[in-house]
């Protein structure tokens, strides 16, 4: 693939980006920003919010602070509307991210191209109204493009120009106390560790849904309600619409840390009804629902996340029973050079041990992240366990390195293999267990505080199902360039 336009314009805005908008690194937390090295001595400055997973989420009030409005476009974060109150406010935002991808073999080689190339590029503007701190809109538009790929780019990929949020909220009580605030209209939304419900960032449209949202807040406790249908992503201008075959509704509960031990507990109850849903098993409507309990700490240096997940419902004429437990745990030595974090994923998803016996056994990840296993986005969690070995290092208070290991089985040997969106392979290509196994390497490097460098190779080694299913081994490399406001 030869040097196109849209890679000079990538190289151009990494050069532009890393000399004209470097800023000087903040506080950990702060989206991309990343903390001095510890022990070094440094004048204490005020710090500019963070950038968040959902906009809608960055409070931008303390840039009323002109001390605070130190780059570029910060400007744009907070232009008061009312002389008399501070809290009535707009706060415009941006993001631009142009993509590379290169896959040889994809899906396993069994989708019939050998090679699949292509750049995505996606651009979003967003508009935060806020008038008193009772009552806010927002609104965020977004374009997909997706250039050059062999195999037809689905809508996740390619929306000319469509509606990404549409909502407004009310809210009720004191906005830094006990508080209840109702949100409608279209919306993105994330739970607990994202495993389930997640943005699905990795791809060029984001998921989003429409419909209505409570979160009730306390100092100790916040439970938030829905009632949704995701919306169905079409290619054109302004065709996105409600998928009226699926509606999701649900209900999460999120009790905060205590002093005593730092332990957060969620849990959930998600219900998902869906027109012709396909398994293994077969086609046929599905109502699903989803409970699930989840701890999770970081304290000196260790962190662990831990889930257990049971779905019940029905599958056409057959019930469900499914279940999952996942596991992330780690460790960073904060005072070592490079502060490496040595981390652990086990995990286990249910699988249908048995089709004829009326009962569905198969777990579904609702709507997980794409990249859920890897940014090549070859698997969902169905079916399936898996030991996911990590380490992670920061040769640089901007740059962090990421190597994994992950290799891959069924859980039930008459179930299938499941990809996003699809059966990547039946359960009848193959009477194994063993998958194969996945290498990652990804590299992110935080220019300044508005831009960031990613890259990432993954490489698949073929095991027992695919090798028994015609597959071969499998290549993925990614580099993308991130610019948000």
């Amino acid at each position: 693939m030869g040097m196109s336009s849209n890679h000079l314009s990538l190289l151009s805005l990494v050069a532009w980006c890393h000399s004209s908008l470097a800023q000087p690194a903040a506080a950990e937390g702060a989206g991309n920003l990343t903390p001095a090295p510890e022990g070094q001595s440094q004048p204490q400055s005020p710090s500019p919010p963070a950038y968040r997973a959902f906009r809608y989420d960055e409070d931008c009030r303390s840039f009323a602070d002109p001390a605070l409005r130190t780059g570029l476009l910060d400007g744009l974060k907070y232009i008061p509307l009312s002389d008399s109150d501070p809290d009535t406010y707009l706060t415009l935002s941006g993001e631009a991210r142009t993509r590379y991808e290169s896959t040889r073999s994809p899906g396993f080689g069994l989708q019939g191209v050998g090679h699949n190339d292509y750049v995505l590029q996606c651009f979003l503007v967003g508009a935060d109204l806020h008038v008193t701190p009772h009552f806010r809109t927002f609104v965020q538009l977004v374009s997909g493009l997706d250039g050059g790929a062999e195999l037809s780019p689905p809508p996740t990929q390619e929306n000319k120009f469509d509606v990404q949020q549409a909502f407004a909220d009310l809210l009720l009580g004191n906005p830094d106390g006990n508080r209840f605030r109702l949100r409608g209209g279209r919306m993105e939304m994330g739970y607990g560790s994202y495993r389930l419900v997640s943005s699905r960032d990795s791809t060029n449209v984001r998921l989003n849904f429409d419909g209505l949202r409570g979160t009730f807040d306390t100092e100790r406790l916040t439970v938030d309600g829905f009632l949704t249908r995701p919306v169905q992503p079409e290619n054109s201008y302004f065709d996105d619409g409600q998928n009226d075959g699926q509606a999701f509704w649900g209900l999460y509960a999120a009790l905060k840390p205590d002093a005593a031990t730092g332990v957060v507990v969620d849990a959930y109850h998600f219900g998902l009804h869906r027109d012709s849903a396909t398994f293994a098993a077969g086609t046929a409507d599905e109502d699903r629902h989803t409970v699930e309990t989840r701890l999770w700490r970081k304290s000196l240096g260790f962190d662990y996340d831990i889930e257990g997940v049971f779905q019940f419902g029905s599958f056409g004429d057959q019930g469900i029973r499914a279940w999952s437990v996942a596991s992330h745990v780690g460790y960073t030595v904060e005072r070592a050079a490079w502060k490496p974090r040595i981390a652990l994923k086990a995990n286990i998803a249910s699988g249908d041990a048995d089709p004829g016996d009326g009962m569905l056994g198969t777990f579904d990840g609702l709507f997980p992240k794409n990249n859920y296993f890897s940014e090549a986005a070859l698997l969902v969690p169905s079916n399936f366990f898996d030991i996911h070995p990590s380490i992670q290092v920061r040769p640089h208070e901007t740059v962090v390195l990421v190597l994994d290991w992950d290799p891959y089985w069924r859980y039930s040997a008459d179930d299938a293999v499941y990809a996003p969106g699809r059966i990547a392979i039946p359960a009848t290509a193959s009477d194994g267990r063993y998958v194969g196994s996945t290498v990652s390497a990804q590299v992110d490097w935080t220019i300044s505080r508005y831009a960031s460098l990613s890259a990432n190779h993954t490489h698949s080694f073929a095991g027992t199902v695919v090798d028994e299913a015609g597959g071969s081994d499998f290549d993925f490399v990614a580099v993308w360039l991130t610019f948000r406001i």
